[in-house]
């Protein structure tokens, strides 16, 4: 799995709620169309005083290599700056890329029901 990672701010005038659609259906008319194995959207809870990040990351998903180079294939050919795409990067003021490859994963669903005894009691 390969995990793109935008971290990025609306521009001044850009309200959230709006920001956010435009990237939401931006990136839903890439999973719908097979182009990303998955999204999500995320807002930054730390105190904007004290984190360096920025407010918003969207963490991209693609199965593979060949899935990676073909969504920015595609969108080369459909040109950056048109559609959806182009409404995202109006939209946006700063961002910072970063592309990850997943090494490990979890194999095992999460344990829902509580343990009997706490960690600081073993």
């Amino acid at each position: 799995m390969i995990h793109y990672n935008v971290w990025f701010r609306f521009r001044s005038n850009i309200e959230e709620t709006e920001g956010l659609a435009v990237i939401q259906a931006f990136l839903g008319e890439l999973h719908l169309a097979g182009d990303v194995a998955g999204f999500q959207l995320l807002k930054n809870s730390g105190d904007p005083a004290k984190t360096k990040m920025l407010p918003f990351q969207a963490l991209i998903e693609f199965r593979d290599d060949a899935q990676f180079s073909a969504a920015f294939s595609a969108q080369a050919a459909r040109g950056i700056h048109t559609g959806l795409h182009g409404r995202v990067i109006a939209l946006v003021s700063d961002f910072r890329i970063e592309v990850f490859r997943q090494l490990v994963a979890s194999s095992s669903a999460p344990v829902t029901e509580p343990a009997s005894s706490y960690a600081c009691e073993v």
